[in-house]
């Protein structure tokens, strides 16, 4: 059995500390609240954090780019990509600064009481809204495959999710820490390739005869589809689950761990959304699937590839959707974790709660765009740049200017080890302002950014009627 400890950085012929051995249960609760207990590698978290960000986003890209037009659509989802990369790298760091690893109770402790609730709404809204959207497409996927192939069985659409959500979904939901889902990830991850597969083969047979290719410059509604974009290219609220899983937890580890699962996303979200918008230009349905016959054998693997990779998905987002609750009916605080009694439970009423709206919703559009245009741009972009500067200006005055030893070196271009040991102490040192101006430029970017596309991409959906 591993051993686990927290992070203290030494030098390598040091004597090391001694070690404690901790039971599954332990290490999963302190996998969940503190750093140093993280048993995951690299390559594992940047695919759970693939997995929360591939999840129902790219089925809508394709709608997006048209309403982006292609070019600008094009255009604008790299520099997307890249901003919510930094959006969850400054987050992290943010947290690092004032030695806090909870969304809610960093945004507390940053801009008080006020923010944390805030924060625990916005995330709700952003958790609730993307996991209704996987029930939405396990629905639109998994019961068209058993009513065609399973004839004899006279399903509802409604019975079919509910009856797989309990079966195969809920056990996912069980555990404290998200790092128990990382292999379930890399396999829902390796069916993405064979959804684009089945959509590049089978595409090309659905263009008509007479077809002019749909290279625009911009599109019918830029500003709606910022919305979409920043949806699929966003996921903040697993940012410190993931963090506490990884077992390297230098801030250099988790820059390339941010730049490798964005790098992922993005190629695959792209491609996906090329074969998809070339194919049916102004066609294009949100749910992509949608768009081909039911009957289609070649489509129905990969309508079952995206109905499974929703099962192993849900849980993405679940998990900060259970978690804010926690922490808004006082069950999780900064004293204390929910009993294995009240965790079960809340699981039990979320999951029921989320259940019933996944299979009374069905206009994954908007659910596209005002999750994306209100809850995501606030997580993604706003927040995460208001608590990068909140905390440079809080760990001057109140921290004395501290950083993390390894996060100075990050600034530096140096590299540093991170060792598990028994102490909970961090070494530290005087943080030079300097170091972090671009840094500083950045964060505001993003806040300014996350302003600009909320108004923008949330004033179209309450104004447009499509």
């Amino acid at each position: 059995m591993p051993v686990y400890g927290s992070t203290t950085p030494f030098p390598i012929d040091h004597e090391a500390l001694p070690e404690v051995e901790l039971t599954k249960v332990q290490q999963d609760l302190y996998q969940s609240a503190q750093p140093g207990y993280g048993t995951r590698n690299r390559l594992e978290i940047s695919f759970n954090l693939v997995n929360a960000t591939v999840g129902a986003g790219i089925i809508g890209i394709p709608f997006a780019i048209y309403h982006a037009g292609f070019i600008f659509g094009l255009t604008i989802s790299v520099f997307v990509a890249i901003i919510s990369q930094m959006g969850l790298y400054m987050l992290i760091i943010a947290g690092r600064r004032v030695e806090i690893y909870k969304y809610a109770e960093l945004t507390e402790y940053l801009m008080g009481r006020s923010g944390f609730y805030f924060l625990n709404i916005i995330l709700l809204v952003q958790s609730v809204g993307i996991t209704i959207s996987y029930f939405i497409l396990m629905g639109d996927t998994l019961p068209v495959l058993i009513n065609l192939y399973f004839p004899e069985y006279k399903l509802s659409r409604e019975l079919i999710v509910v009856l797989i959500s309990l079966i195969l979904v809920f056990p996912l939901l069980l555990p404290r820490s998200i790092g128990a889902l990382a292999r379930f990830s890399v396999i829902s991850v390796l069916c993405i390739p064979v959804i684009i597969l089945v959509i590049i083969i089978r595409a090309p047979v659905y263009i008509p005869d007479e077809y002019e290719w749909p290279i625009t410059w911009t599109g019918p509604d830029i500003f709606g589809a910022l919305g979409i974009i920043a949806f699929a290219f966003a996921c903040p609220h697993v940012a410190f689950n993931n963090y506490l899983s990884q077992r390297n937890q230098s801030s250099r580890a988790w820059y390339w761990t941010t730049v490798t699962a964005t790098t992922m996303s993005w190629i695959v979200t792209i491609l996906f959304a090329l074969v998809g918008y070339l194919s049916f230009g102004d066609k294009v349905h949100p749910n992509l699937f949608l768009n081909f016959a039911a009957d289609d054998g070649v489509i129905n693997l990969g309508r079952f590839a995206l109905g499974f990779s929703m099962i192993l998905t849900i849980p993405m987002g679940f998990y900060p959707t259970r978690e804010s609750l926690q922490k808004l009916i006082g069950l999780e605080t900064p004293d204390r974790h929910p009993s294995k009694l009240e965790h079960f439970l809340v699981t039990i009423v979320t999951f029921g709660t989320l259940l019933y709206l996944g299979i009374t919703v069905h206009s994954l559009g908007k659910v596209y765009a005002l999750v994306g245009g209100f809850a995501a741009t606030t997580l993604a972009y706003i927040i995460p740049g208001a608590a990068y500067l909140f905390a440079g200006r809080r760990s001057s005055s109140v921290l004395n200017k501290r950083l993390t030893e390894d996060e100075s070196n990050t600034l530096l271009g140096s590299n540093t080890t991170i060792h598990s040991t028994i102490t909970t102490t961090t070494t530290t040192k005087l943080y030079n302002e300097d170091n972090s101006f671009i840094m500083d430029l950045v964060a505001a970017l993003l806040v300014i950014w996350g302003f600009f596309v909320m108004v923008v991409s949330t004033t179209g959906v309450f104004t447009t009627t499509a």
